[in-house]
């Protein structure tokens, strides 16, 4: 009896997996609810720091995550209620709402962002990281960009909508990692423009992102041939 109940729960464990896991999309929309949470926390933690401390860094910074917090959550939240729609030609222009209005989130986290990298300019106020924490702030970018890189290749042939613009805000996310790790590797080498490197870097990841958001609104996408025959039909 033991056995059997065992096995039924390794059935059942099994089914669960395969249920988030074994579509390559939902597992791209997983990965990216655990990335929401993840950057909801740094969000708010910064945001408290930012409102204790009277930090216009801290405010900023908060500002760019809580943003990034809204646009993964939009498009997780239609992400599931585009599923439950049958009919393939409302689903499809769901899917396509969804991608332009995420070209706007990425316009707002660009700019966001390069508020972020003018104060560092400008102000040369920012956070330094020290011992093992640049470490850890380079585990999460190269983490980040690894399964962004590795979403893009695996996803390549998916041409739904709104994972690709989930794709673009994860690869958006890991870049700002980057420049966050080329910040504190810097400092903490003692390189006197480690800030303003960084500051311009970054500045220029944010026109990237605007220039990226512009796209995704003026693109002009064609259905995938599976749902165009669907629709025809």
């Amino acid at each position: 009896m033991r056995y059997e109940g065992f096995l039924e729960r390794m059935i059942y464990i099994k089914a669960i997996l395969v249920r988030y896991f074994g579509n390559p999309q939902d597992r791209t929309a997983m990965f990216n609810a655990v990335s929401l949470v993840i950057d909801a926390f740094i969000g708010i933690g910064k945001l408290i720091l930012g409102l204790y401390l009277l930090s216009g860094w801290f405010i900023t910074n908060a500002l760019y995550y809580l943003i990034l917090c809204i646009a993964k959550g939009q498009v997780l939240h239609k992400y599931t209620l585009a599923k439950k729609v049958s009919s393939a030609q409302q689903r499809y222009s769901m899917e396509l709402y969804v991608y332009k209005r995420g070209g706007v989130f990425l316009c707002l986290l660009g700019v966001s962002y390069l508020l972020v990298c003018l104060r560092i300019y400008l102000v040369g106020d920012a956070l330094v990281y020290e011992g093992y924490i640049v470490y850890l702030v380079a585990l999460i970018a190269f983490t980040k960009l690894g399964f962004s890189i590795h979403g893009n290749i695996v996803n390549r042939h998916l041409k739904n909508p709104i994972i690709s613009t989930l794709k673009m805000i994860s690869f958006t996310d890991a870049l700002v990692s980057i420049v966050v790790t080329q910040m504190a590797v810097l400092t903490m080498k003692g390189s006197p423009q480690a800030l303003n490197a960084s500051a311009l870097f970054g500045m220029g990841c944010s026109v990237l992102f605007c220039l990226g958001g512009i796209w995704m609104m003026l693109r002009k996408t064609k259905a995938p041939m599976k749902e165009v025959e669907l629709i025809k039909n």
